[in-house]
């Protein structure tokens, strides 16, 4: 009974996030709180995560530019949201719309461990997650794809060709192609991370069509790039390093509930989940566009020589990389 109550506690401030929270002023001194161990507050940024994973992907700019200024600091986070992106605040008020058709496999997946699954098997977990929003969370997730200035008019690209392990083993040592490659074989990953054909592309809206094709191509490769490690903390990190270069639901989904999972276990988890996801996001708000980039014409240079091109630094964090794997190991 308790944990349906408390289920139903992260549902009701979720739902009434607009009431509680009407200025990112409030939700960055509810992040601030949170860090200084206010469970409450905690309760509250998880919610505002969730709503703009879920409800209004418009405001998600200004919740987590928000959320980063009240966890690292304004003197460390550095940013200020844009006026139309803050005016997206003003959705939260609106109904949440969300139905025991999303709830039901949300709950679910936060409530079962995923240890022991490969990444692909999560990434198409939270990736369902997305097919029970509301109904008119396409056209609002599209509208704000496209609105996003990192998205480079991602409505009207042709969609990328796919890629061969073949042409890229045939680049020169060192070059980030053949990087790319060797951490695809080395590790047994799928090269564009989940089949195409899996995602339902055909159906999909232009923006977010060519978005979600795209990162899925290039996940893998901005990880090298970014300076991302393959480890548990990383992976959200990217994710947040994603959401905030392209307003991703995918990643948007993946941070929400990589909170929550960590608000469930501990403060210092959470913690962790949010000083991770601040990291990510910083850095996915002050880096050059990678959606941008036409990576194919870069295979052939050495990942130093890209970063300088594009005035891209590696991603650095307080944390080491592979911290939730030391802890696993020891306990």
């Amino acid at each position: 009974m308790e944990t349906v109550e408390k289920q139903r506690e992260i549902e009701a401030l979720v739902s009434n996030i607009g009431q509680l929270a009407p200025t990112a002023d409030d939700i960055e001194a509810w992040s601030a709180r949170a860090k200084a161990g206010d469970v409450e507050a905690a309760k509250c940024v998880v919610a505002a995560m969730i709503r703009v994973a879920a409800v209004d992907p418009g405001a998600t700019m200004a919740v987590l530019d928000a959320i980063t200024r009240g966890t690292l600091g304004r003197e460390i986070a550095g940013i200020e949201t844009p006026a139309d992106q803050t005016a997206m605040l003003a959705n939260l008020a609106k109904p949440d719309q969300l139905t025991a058709a999303f709830w039901g496999p949300f709950w679910s997946f936060i409530n079962n461990r995923t240890e022991g699954l490969g990444g692909d098997e999560v990434t198409a977990m939270v990736a369902s997650l997305g097919a029970n929003v509301h109904e008119g969370f396409t056209a609002l997730a599209e509208t704000a794809s496209t609105a996003h200035p990192g998205a480079a008019g991602a409505a009207t690209r042709a969609l990328p060709p796919k890629l061969t392990l073949d042409t890229l083993s045939k680049l020169p040592d060192g070059s980030l192609g053949n990087e790319f490659y060797r951490l695809i074989v080395d590790n047994d990953f799928n090269l564009e991370v989940i089949d195409r054909k899996d995602i339902g592309y055909d159906d999909t809206a232009p923006a977010l069509r060519y978005l979600n094709l795209r990162i899925l191509q290039m996940h893998d490769v901005w990880h090298l790039v970014g300076g991302y490690r393959t480890t548990i903390l990383q992976e959200v990190g990217i994710s947040a390093f994603t959401l905030a270069q392209f307003n991703h639901n995918y990643s948007a989904i993946l941070i929400a509930t990589a909170a929550l999972s960590a608000l469930k276990n501990s403060m210092d988890a959470y913690g962790l989940a949010a000083q991770i996801i601040s990291e990510g996001w910083l850095h996915g708000r002050t880096t050059p566009s990678f959606m941008g980039i036409e990576w194919e014409n870069e295979w052939h240079l050495p990942i130093s020589e890209i970063r300088a091109r594009h005035g891209i630094k590696p991603f650095a964090s307080i944390f080491p990389a592979d911290l939730i794997e030391q802890i696993q190991k020891a306990a």
